[in-house]
């Protein structure tokens, strides 16, 4: 991780001791390196410079209006799968003819809105999805464009729950039906056929998938314009992997990706467009949290810290490994003991780090962080336990800003109401 680093054994982001940022503010938060988001961004175009390119930055993956805000200063595009992170995404200045729209249950407003928005395209993924979005722009008489998110039947992803290129997952249309759903769409006079889609999976480490799906989309494109359908975009996707137990960024997989899309598709003029989310943001932000409790059961050692998987469910849901580090090393007393690390969640899945390496000195209030923790963190947070929701800093070289306030139990609140007749007189 680049802009985090240790200076004289407390951890910098950037030009900030990030200690001093919890002299002011309660932990848990998320932090975030302004400066690396824009430097895996420049990274990646630079790798695939010479080609057509759209990098259409999976909004999923970290949705903060500032994070918005720093890709689209950098040129990115979005891609999409709400309503609301297309609203997020205009809001933040990403031009309308960059945005792909995503996702296997879009309603009519979504669409109306993102029609009226003159999006780049749509990523179809079901036959009654085209006819409405057809008949939507049918009644207030505009156009749309459109491209199938084709299916190709590839097992891909660091676990069964990001899988989505297989047929039996809910994502795409069979590669095998598609042909004649594009000459389905090719009827419907406000929808332009503008291009291709697939995505295949989350946290892929291995080229063989990407190779086997980017092969398979590239013979289908030269079909289908074959039989006249002028295929204008491919959209291969995101689902760059990274190395969460590492500290150092796995640039010969990205070096050797990058050449793989370039080789491929070279002899091509289409646009090609990629959905990279986790790969731009996980390792530009980390979780800082302190320490609660210590606690031994028989032969079991627990460290309880006051960050649990109402704030980042990646443990929990996907069994995902993060590494936990100190804020300040430690000079003396530096002999480490494993610790399973949880939360204050009531629930046993509320596992933060398994077999974490920590100083057996620990004390009740002692600074930690999760590192690579930008992507798929604060998105995914909830006030399950009705907790509060942790806030959101950003850092620029030796300035720093709250980016989302933290929610306290009180703002939670102001959204309920006793119903009246639970009301005592």
């Amino acid at each position: 991780m680049i802009y985090f680093k240790y200076k004289k054994n407390n951890l910098f982001c950037e030009d900030i001791q990030v200690s001093e940022i919890c002299k002011k503010l309660k932990t848990p938060f998320y932090l975030y390196s302004s400066n690396a988001l824009i430097a895996n961004y420049r990274l990646l175009q630079k790798l695939l410079g010479g080609i057509n390119l759209l990098i259409a930055y999976s909004v999923k993956a970290n949705s903060n209006l500032s994070v918005l805000k720093t890709f689209a200063e950098c040129g990115s595009g979005a891609d999409v799968v709400s309503i609301g992170e297309l609203k997020k995404v205009l809001k933040a200045g990403i031009s309308s003819d960059k945005i792909v729209y995503s996702g296997v249950g879009k309603t009519r407003d979504e669409i109306y809105f993102a029609v009226k928005n003159k999006i780049e395209q749509f990523n179809v993924e079901s036959v009654e999805e085209l006819k409405t979005i057809a008949k939507i722009t049918e009644q207030t008489k505009t156009s749309a464009n459109i491209a199938l998110r084709v299916n190709p039947d590839i097992s891909a992803g660091g676990h069964p729950k990001i899988s989505t290129g297989k047929k039996t997952d809910k994502f795409g249309i069979p590669i095998s039906e598609a042909k004649n759903i594009y000459y389905i769409a090719k009827k419907f006079k406000n929808l332009n056929i503008k291009g291709i889609d697939i995505h295949i999976g989350s946290q892929i480490r291995s080229l063989t998938p990407f190779k086997k799906a980017f092969k398979k989309v590239l013979d289908f494109c030269i079909e289908l314009d074959k039989l006249g359908f002028n295929i204008k975009n491919i959209d291969l996707g995101g689902g760059i992997g990274i190395d969460y137990e590492s500290e150092k960024q796995d640039l010969k997989f990205l070096n050797d990706y990058a050449k793989l899309i370039k080789s491929i598709f070279k002899k091509t003029n289409k646009k090609i467009i990629i959905e990279p989310g986790r790969f731009l943001v996980a390792n530009a932000g980390i979780l800082v949290t302190s320490v609660l409790y210590k606690k031994t059961i028989e032969n079991k050692s627990f460290l309880i810290i006051d960050a649990g998987m109402n704030d980042l469910m990646r443990p929990a849901l996907y069994d995902a490994k993060h590494i936990i580090r100190p804020l300040a090393k430690k000079t003396k007393n530096k002999t480490t003991k494993k610790f399973e690390v949880v939360g204050t969640v009531c629930e046993t899945a509320d596992i933060m780090v398994k077999n974490a390496k920590i100083y057996k000195s620990v004390e009740q209030g002692d600074y930690y962080f999760i590192d690579k923790a930008g992507a798929y963190g604060h998105v995914m947070s909830s006030s399950y336990n009705s907790k509060s929701i942790a806030s959101e800093i950003m850092v620029n070289n030796n300035n720093y800003h709250v980016i989302k306030k933290k929610i306290d139990p009180e703002d939670l609140l102001k959204f309920e109401k006793i119903a009246p007749w639970l009301k005592k007189n």
